[in-house]
Parts: C-alpha cells; sequence; structure tokens
C-alpha cells in the first residue's frame, strides 16, 4: 500500500472518530444550547415553547394572587360600607374551603393560600381574621380609631381604614403579610430550592400528559409568586398589569433598577435549564435572592419616607401598615443569601417599630431606614424611594 494512501485512510479514520467523539458529547455530556455556544443568551421574555407549544405553566400561583385580591376586597368592602367582617368567612377564603371558600370567591380552584403560607405564621393571620372582625364592630358603631381604641380612619385620598388598637391596618397586614409569608417564601425557600430545582429533580422527562420537566415547571411557580407580566421590563408600558411583588418593583424604575434585576435573572435562570447549564442556573438563582431582598428594603423605606411626612393620622398608620409588613417579609429571605439575620429583622420589628404604631417615633423610623439603606447599598437613594 502507498505510503499516501495509508496517509489518506489514516485522515479519514481520524475525520470519523472526531464525529463520532463530537456527536457522543453532544448527545450525552454537553448542554442542549440554545445558540449553539457556551454562552445562555437572556430571552427577551419569559416565554418558552417545545415543538411550537408552551412549556410554562404556572395557573396555580395565579389563582392564589386572585384569592388574595378577594380577601383584601372583601375587607376594604367592610370598612368602606361599615357592614360586618366574618372571621369565619376569612377562614374559610383562607382555606378555601369547597373549591371557592364555601361561595366566598368568584371563582373555583382546588388552590389554597394557607397550606403555602410559611408553618410559623400560619396561626397569626387567623389570629388577625379574629381582630378583624372585632374591628368591624366598631366601625358599624361609628368609632373613629384611636391609640388603644380598634375603629376607622379616613385618609386625606378619601380612602377608609380598618384598624385595629395598635393602629395596623387590617387590609395592608393580610396582603403585605401574605407577600412575605406566602408568596416570597414560596419562591426564595420553596421553588428556587434544590428541592424544586436541583440536580436530583428530573430535566429530562416530560410529567405525565404535560409539556414541561419537573424542573421547569418548578421555576415557573416561582415565577407565578412574583406576579409579572412575561414581557415585563425597565420602562415596562405592556396592556398587562403588574400585580403584587411586580408591582411594587415597578415602583422605582428610575432610581434603582429592581425589575430588571429580578426578570433578568429569572429568565436566564429558566434558558439554563433548558439548555442544561446548571452553573448557570445557580448563579442566576441567588441574584433573584439578592434581588428580592433589595426590593423588600427598598419599599420599606419608601414607605418608612411617606410615614415621617404622613398629613395626618390616618396617613401615618396606612404607611407604617405597609412598611412594618413589608420589613417582616426580610425574616423569610433565604438562609444561604440573605443580608440581615431574623434577629436583626426583629430587633427593627419590635424595637423601632414597635408594635404599637401610635407610639412609633421618628427615632426609630430613621434607624430603620439607616439600617436598610446601608446594608443593601441604598444610602445614595433612600430619601428618593
Amino acid at each position: 500500500m502507498k505510503i499516501s494512501t495509508i496517509k489518506t485512510l489514516a485522515m479519514v479514520g481520524l475525520s470519523l472518530n472526531m464525529v463520532f467523539t463530537a456527536c457522543s458529547e453532544d448527545k450525552d455530556d454537553q448542554p442542549i444550547n440554545n445558540n449553539g455556544g457556551n454562552t445562555v443568551i437572556t430571552p427577551n421574555t419569559y416565554e418558552f415553547t417545545r415543538n411550537g407549544i408552551s412549556t410554562v405553566s404556572y395557573s396555580g400561583q395565579t389563582d392564589r394572587l386572585n384569592q388574595l385580591k378577594e380577601m383584601k376586597s372583601y375587607i376594604q368592602d367592610a370598612a368602606d360600607n361599615k357592614t360586618p367582617i366574618s372571621e369565619q368567612t376569612l377562614i374559610e377564603m383562607f382555606v378555601n374551603t369547597g373549591d371557592n371558600a364555601n361561595g366566598n370567591f368568584s371563582f373555583s380552584s382546588s388552590k389554597q393560600l394557607s397550606d403555602k403560607t410559611i408553618d410559623a405564621d400560619r396561626q397569626a393571620f387567623i389570629d388577625m381574621f379574629s381582630r378583624a372582625a372585632d374591628a368591624s364592630d366598631s366601625a358599624m358603631a361609628n368609632v373613629i380609631a384611636k391609640n388603644g381604641t380598634p375603629g376607622t380612619l379616613v385618609r386625606t385620598n378619601g380612602s377608609v381604614i380598618l384598624l385595629d388598637a395598635n393602629g395596623h391596618e387590617f387590609t395592608q397586614e393580610l396582603e403585605k403579610g401574605l407577600m412575605g409569608a406566602t408568596f416570597y417564601h414560596q419562591i426564595v425557600n420553596v421553588y428556587l430550592s434544590d428541592d424544586k430545582i436541583g440536580s436530583a429533580i428530573n430535566n429530562t422527562d416530560l410529567e405525565a400528559g404535560k409539556n414541561y420537566t419537573a424542573m421547569e415547571h418548578h421555576i415557573d411557580e416561582a415565577f407565578g409568586y412574583y406576579g409579572a407580566p412575561v414581557d415585563f421590563t425597565s420602562n415596562y408600558s405592556g396592556a398587562e398589569s403588574p400585580r403584587y411583588w411586580a408591582r411594587y418593583s415597578k415602583n422605582f424604575d428610575g432610581i434603582t433598577p429592581l425589575i430588571d434585576e429580578i426578570m433578568d435573572p429569572f429568565k436566564r435562570a429558566r434558558q439554563a435549564i433548558v439548555d442544561k447549564r446548571y452553573d448557570v442556573k445557580d448563579s442566576e438563582v441567588n441574584k433573584i435572592n439578592t434581588a428580592f431582598e433589595v426590593l423588600i428594603a427598598a419599599t420599606t423605606i419608601h414607605y418608612i419616607n411617606k410615614g415621617l411626612n404622613a398629613p395626618t393620622d390616618a396617613d401615618r398608620m396606612h404607611d407604617l401598615s405597609e412598611g412594618y409588613f413589608f420589613l417582616k417579609a426580610l425574616r423569610y429571605s433565604n438562609i444561604n443569601t440573605r443580608k440581615l439575620s431574623q434577629a436583626e429583622v426583629n430587633d427593627m420589628l419590635n424595637l423601632d417599630f414597635g408594635n404599637n404604631f401610635w407610639n412609633t417615633t421618628s427615632t426609630g423610623l430613621n434607624a430603620i431606614k439607616s439600617k436598610l439603606s446601608s446594608t443593601y447599598g441604598l444610602t445614595a437613594v433612600k430619601d428618593q424611594l
């Protein structure tokens, strides 16, 4: 055999070996990447498909967001119209008795808020329902709320607020409380945890009858609790309104880039799961956790600023209620990424805010503002929030 023929066969063999090796690596070892390279591209929107069909589903989270909206409306309607609040009705809405809160929800769903609320604080909401019912009795008797007395006050914008004896506004205790103890807790401690999107979770086979893997679905459920439109971005002007956490991140657009600091990691982490780039997924999850803490701190500072400058007792009690229950959400931050310990948050709640908002001082509020702004890099914008 000629030397040239031997060289030719060797080259062919080498080429075939390279082809088979590459095919083997593409099939077994390499991630399926959306751009054919090593970089995970951040999608423009939180929309993902397989064979032309969406792989995104978080209808259960949407149901819970809607349930909270109707619970808040129930309490607000009682304040506006001076009608009684039923403790039992609020419990039935919280646990979703009969899949429609025993007829108190406008829609049916098998989902509930209670079983997704952090165990340590679930009873506190049930206790609050009892206080709300008692306060509604005072409202029907035209009692004006004051230190030590539950009742109603009218804000400068004309809205009526129902308060307990310590100045806690019930609609804010319910809404901001569940945004923290349920929505935020589920995002950072449940659906973005290793138990839901870690290495042991299936990301190869589709769930029975579904177009998504378990890992894909779990991160989608975390995104659902954020309350954002799929095309949510800085300077958002889309038709769908952001809700709950997404709505509050929009409040600071132009001051701090919180929308993109949450949305981009969500989109990139989801794409990384599709691409099987788990190192990128883990990095982006840490960014989500970090940005959420900044969002909570910024929102708390915002309401402290408003409380410090509130023109009336009614406005002050409203602002302090918002700020207090937003701040309380920091107690649920992910233990691996949190910047403040639960003890530090509790000190701000108990010592600086205090349980009785009628006695909360500007000194205490400014101490919280200083602590949060320095911890979360908001010092330069703390007075603009």
